[in-house]
């Protein structure tokens, strides 16, 4: 009879350190870079987005790209999600989505600027 009741304890204690370590692993990163598709027309519209997201806690870089049309977004996931990002380049008539980045573009490495 104590065995069984060892067992049962020793089970249960074993759920739940499988079940505490699955949560940990699905933890999200406290800080994120995500890439936006934006149409810029001008240096002007850079000036816009890195002046409108610049000083907002929790966004820690903005990066443009004319030549690509992109704008690349270092956040604080505590406070900011790809919908709120989004929502604040509506709120400057801007329509933006995050870009999909291929493997094989996220390995390519430039050996210098330009390339």
């Amino acid at each position: 009879m104590k065995t069984m009741k060892n067992f049962k304890t020793m089970m249960l204690l074993l759920m739940v350190t499988l079940f505490s370590s699955t949560l940990v692993a699905q933890e999200t990163p406290e800080e994120m870079t995500t890439t936006y598709m934006v149409t810029l027309d001008c240096k002007s519209c850079v000036k816009k987005i890195e002046n409108h997201f610049g000083p907002m806690r929790g966004i820690k870089k903005v990066k443009c790209s004319l030549e690509n049309q992109t704008v690349q977004i270092t956040y604080s996931t505590k406070r900011w999600d790809n919908e709120k990002i989004v929502a604040q380049f509506k709120k400057l008539e801007l329509d933006a989505k995050p870009a999909v980045v291929t493997d094989a573009q996220q390995a390519k490495k430039s050996c210098c600027p330009g390339h």
